[in-house]
């Protein structure tokens, strides 16, 4: 295998699952990894998950949720159950991650920089306003536990706290902590 494809496919393994800018040392590892076993993708995998790196709490919540991720995340956090799913359609092609729409055969991009701008953040925070407001929604304190463990910043806990209890779940979906995993 050319050096090259086993250094591209470590990178974005790496990217994927640590950080959108990942350690070379990690990335360099993978990649012998990589030659050494022939291209196997669990070999590679297995040095990943059993770096330092992986686990370093510097990588922890530090990638950004890309709209298709951040749907999902929303309604299983939140356990919504739309009634249709035209909007949720619509909120990742407007978000500009239609459903088996992207059109380059590497798929789409899964850093921060692809995803966060002002009008994204705005419709991700309208997602959340109507999901909240569509009742039937876990407990606020359900919903918390499955944000970075249960903990915001002083910011975002003084901004809920100061809400009402039907907008609670909406804003922690709509927080930066969400935003992030």
């Amino acid at each position: 295998r050319h050096p090259s494809t086993a250094h591209h496919i470590s990178f974005a393994l790496a990217q994927y699952f640590v950080a959108d800018q990942p350690p070379k040392a990690l990335v360099d590892r993978m990649a012998k990894r990589f030659s050494e076993s022939n291209g196997d993708i669990k070999a590679v995998l297995t040095t990943l998950f059993e770096s330092n790196e992986f686990f370093d709490t510097q990588y922890q919540n530090n990638k950004y949720k890309s709209p298709f991720r951040y749907a999902v995340s929303s309604l299983r956090a939140s356990g919504g159950r739309p009634p249709r799913y035209e909007p949720i359609y619509s909120f990742l092609k407007l978000q500009g991650q239609p459903l088996y729409g992207c059109l380059t055969p590497d798929g789409y991009k899964n850093t921060k920089d692809a995803w966060l701008n002002s009008d994204a953040l705005l419709k991700r925070i309208n997602f959340a306003t109507a999901l909240g407001g569509a009742g039937n929604l876990q407990p606020y304190d359900q919903v918390l536990r499955t944000v970075n463990g249960g903990q915001l910043s002083e910011r975002t806990s003084a901004v809920i706290d100061k809400s009402g209890e039907q907008f609670k779940t909406a804003l922690l979906l709509g927080s930066p902590e969400f935003m992030s995993y």
